[in-house]
Parts: C-alpha cells; structure tokens; sequence
C-alpha cells in the first residue's frame, strides 16, 4: 500500500490592509502571507483500490462538527473539476492548529492535499490548474500550493511571490480560547476603517516601521468584539516584541522579536 506524507503549516498574516470593496460585496485586500512551519498539522495518505471514494481519519485537536470538512471537499471538487475518477485513497489528518484562529488550519489542510494529490496523480493536474480549485475552495487555500511567502491581492486568490528574510526574529504565537468568525468580522467593517494603502511599499521599509505603518484592519472589529486580544497584542509589545499583530480575522496573534 503507497503511502504519501506532507505536513500543513500554519500561516500568518503580515497586514492586512483593505483597499476598496467590489460590487458583490468582497472586500479589496492586500496582505503578506508567510508559512509558519513551527506550527502544522500531519497529513497521511495511502492508496486504496478502486476509485471515488475517501476515507478519513481525524485525530489531535477536536475539530468541531459544524466545521466544514476540507479534505472531503476538496477531494470531491478536484473529481469534479477533472471529469476524471479519482484514486480511492485512506486520509489520516493530525490536528494541532486551532480551529477559526485566523491560522488557515482548514485552508492549510486543502492546499497541501491538492499538493499531495498532484504528486499522486497520472498524468498529473498543472499548477495552474490547482490554483482555479483552490480559488473555489476558499481564499486563503491557494496560499497553501506555494510553501513560500507570496503577496495576496484582489480578495486573497492573486498571488505573487514576495522576498522577505524573517531570520533575524523569532516569531512567537498567542491563541486564546476564542473563536472568530470571519464573515462576522468582514461583515463589522466599515469603510472609515479601511487603510485604503498597498502594502508593498510599507513592507520594503524594514519591519522597525511597521507599528506605525502597517496595520491588520480586521483588529478594529475583532478588538471591539474580544477585547482580550487587544490586550494580548499590548502584551507582545510589552514584552518587547518590534512588531506584533493579529493573525488574519483572529483570535491568534503573533510578535516579532529580535534575535539575542
């Protein structure tokens, strides 16, 4: 039996700056996404024989039941998109990032087993081509088929890959026991609170003059809703961190802190 193996990192958001809104009422962002690799879920995968049909095997965290499955919808929307059976195949996804923290857990977990699925697959699906899945699947899952830093525009799909050299920091992690839901944060925004400001140009300045520069707009929301993370963003600066922030829509947040 052929097994496959890849790990799904988590991700962090570095600003996240809200431009505009489009017509359907999506929101026009720019942001940072940088994999996190210190922090990841397992994902497995063996072949079965037959076609169209997927096991699945969920330990670690507990996944709550109205959390959409990924993996099934991506398996299921590849099949579709290929017009061509798929492999039976037995998936076992370990879970050790938290679920609606802003982390892209869910998100991570798709584009990692589309990545698997590429290499399984004969002949096997283009980039490209994944990339159109993924956009279906959800915004930050294209992020996931790149394993690098990559600039996210439009509504979070168009992506370009971005140099950054975060070695000289060490990033640290905060995700208290809350929840947040993105839509419900999306829908909490209002324009006087869009930085209506490209990122690009504020990244290159260097990270020392991000605080006063580069913001994650969704905090304005997230922070009236849960004021503990507020605090906790305080705190990272307290304990001397050049730039903090929170992650995506929330609730984990993360500092960055000069090496030695």
């Amino acid at each position: 039996m052929k097994t496959f193996y890849t790990t799904s990192p988590a991700k962090l958001n570095i600003g996240l700056h809200i431009l505009g809104r489009w017509p359907d009422g999506y929101h026009i962002l720019e942001t940072l996404l940088v994999p996190y690799p210190d922090l990841y879920d397992d994902i497995e995968v063996k072949l079965l024989s037959g076609h169209d049909r997927l096991e699945l095997h969920i330990t670690g965290i507990e996944v709550p039941d109205a959390e959409e499955n990924y993996l099934e919808t991506t398996y299921w929307l590849l099949r579709e998109r290929l017009g061509r059976p798929l492999p039976a195949l037995s998936v076992h996804l370990h879970k050790r990032i938290p679920v609606s923290a802003g982390l892209g857990g869910g998100s991570g977990n798709s584009g990692s087993f589309l990545r698997l699925l590429q290499e399984i697959l004969d002949p096997p699906p283009t980039l490209n081509f994944l990339h159109e899945v993924a956009c279906e699947i959800g915004s930050d899952v294209p992020f996931f088929l790149y394993n690098q830093p990559m600039l996210a525009k439009g509504i979070g799909t168009q992506m370009t890959p971005f140099s950054i050299n975060l070695d000289e920091f060490e990033i640290f992690t905060l995700t208290p026991p809350v929840p947040c839901s993105t839509k419900h944060i999306y829908r909490g925004l209002r324009p006087s609170q869009w930085s209506r400001t490209p990122i690009e140009p504020i990244l290159r300045q260097g990270v020392d003059t991000w605080p006063n520069y580069l913001h994650n707009d969704l905090e304005s929301v997230s922070f009236q809703l849960y004021p503990t993370l507020l605090v906790l963003k305080k705190a990272l600066y307290d304990a001397g961190a050049v730039y903090a922030s929170m992650n995506g829509s929330g609730s984990s947040l993360y500092g960055l802190f000069r090496r030695g």
